[in-house]
């Protein structure tokens, strides 16, 4: 099973206090099973961006550079035409259902249903329109 793990699960590895459930479940998984969408790397290079904490900022920029662009190579997610078709198939829909998906959310979801992959995230709720398989690791239940 291929996992895509969405920036807030990845995040957690970088927090001072990280949650024990989430750490516990990327520790007991094949690494080489592990994604990310290249979004991911946008919304961390967002969060770098608006980091006022110099030292914060450069650690940040480290774990990139030196953890997650080698740790992961290979295991990057493009978004290509087939997730961009697919997101805005699935868009339409939920949009005609008043219930559009947040942009970024709905890539990473769309991601993980053209690659066959399970989403592992906290925003449940922002990509269960999309039908992709979700994983909570925060509460440890699909």
């Amino acid at each position: 099973m291929k996992y895509l793990l969405d920036t807030c699960v990845i995040s957690e590895l970088i927090k001072p206090v990280p949650n024990e459930r989430v750490l516990a479940w990327l520790q007991n998984i094949d690494e080489a099973s592990l994604y990310l969408s290249v979004l991911t790397f946008g919304e961390i290079e967002k969060g770098i961006e608006k980091a006022v904490d110099m030292t914060r900022k450069k650690r940040l920029q480290l774990w990139v550079e030196e953890d997650l662009k080698q740790r992961f190579e290979g295991r990057i997610i493009a978004v290509d035409i087939h997730v961009a078709t697919k997101w805005g198939e699935t868009q339409g829909k939920v949009e005609l259902l008043g219930k559009p998906m947040p942009t970024i959310d709905g890539l990473i979801a769309v991601s993980g249903l053209v690659h066959n992959c399970v989403v592992v995230t906290r925003n449940v709720t922002d990509m269960q329109q999309s039908t992709v398989a979700l994983f909570n690791p925060w509460l440890g239940e699909a």
